[in-house]
């Protein structure tokens, strides 16, 4: 396993961001309270999570995320991290596992990619420009592409694919990343999605298309069959696309802290 990663995306803020949670990945990577899949650590606790360690987390690296909060006390840990001058940001937990296979291949066994496009995955070997094209498409859709180290596979078993036209333009993108400790009771579930889509090519169906890929490619590679995803509510083109991949809003929610001293931007992703 590498020890540091050199390859950071999106905005200058945050690419600063992910360099802070590089490091502080290498110093907590082998407890199992912390998670993360290339954007910042956050906090995986089964049950409740310490405030105080989220607190100094969001201080320490900008931004910290409570992983599957549960729905009735996320008013109350909001309001104890608003009142340490924090900002806090929200997404709903929504879950597949056996049945979200089941509909991805169905999916792959009607539909295909348009046949001016390549699937391509991306590894150890894959090209800085072809990431960087990546990068610039995921920012065009408000999605924060991981850390190379993370997408690449060589920090935690990951699935990160693009679709790439002719030109070799990059115009639709994927991924999935085992982000919870082997000893967590999570360890058998991976976060999936940052589904991004050029503007130019919406309304055909690829994300749908890329979903089902990474979420195939995941279980035929690294051999998980449970998959995670947050999605902001109200957010109603992707909640489609999840009931269609087969999977469903639990009673959790993943509520992260903002220190808006250390990262002004109001959100970390979309």
């Amino acid at each position: 396993m590498i020890e540091f990663s050199n390859e950071f995306f999106g905005q200058p803020e945050q690419q600063d961001l992910q360099r802070r949670a590089d490091s502080i990945w290498t110093l907590v990577r082998n407890d199992p309270v912390y998670s993360c899949h290339g954007r910042a650590v956050g906090l995986s606790a089964q049950d409740d999570i310490d405030l105080a360690k989220q607190i100094a987390m969001a201080r320490l690296q900008g931004v910290c995320m409570a992983e599957g909060t549960p729905i009735e006390v996320a008013d109350l840990r909001r309001e104890g991290l608003e009142r340490h001058g924090l900002k806090t940001d929200q997404f709903v937990d929504w879950q597949g596992e056996a049945a979200s296979l089941d509909a991805a291949a169905k999916v792959l066994a009607s539909r295909n990619l348009p046949d001016d496009l390549e699937l391509v995955h991306v590894d150890e070997q894959t090209p800085s420009d072809d990431l960087a094209k990546l990068d610039a498409l995921t920012e065009s859709c408000g999605v924060l592409l991981p850390m190379g180290s993370f997408i690449r596979g060589l920090r935690r078993p990951s699935v990160c694919l693009f679709a790439r036209d002719r030109s070799g333009n990059v115009v639709a993108a994927t991924a999935a990343v085992a982000q919870f400790h082997p000893d967590h009771p999570k360890a058998d579930q991976v976060w999936w999605g940052m589904l991004a889509t050029d503007e130019s090519r919406r309304g055909g169906g690829i994300a749908l298309i890329m979903g089902a890929n990474s979420m195939l490619a995941m279980r035929d590679r690294h051999g998980f069959g449970s998959f995670f995803t947050g999605v902001r509510e109200g957010n109603t083109p992707s909640e489609c696309l999840c009931r269609k991949l087969g999977l469903a809003p639990t009673e959790y929610v993943h509520l992260m802290a903002i220190d808006p001293g250390a990262f002004t931007a109001g959100r970390l992703t979309k």
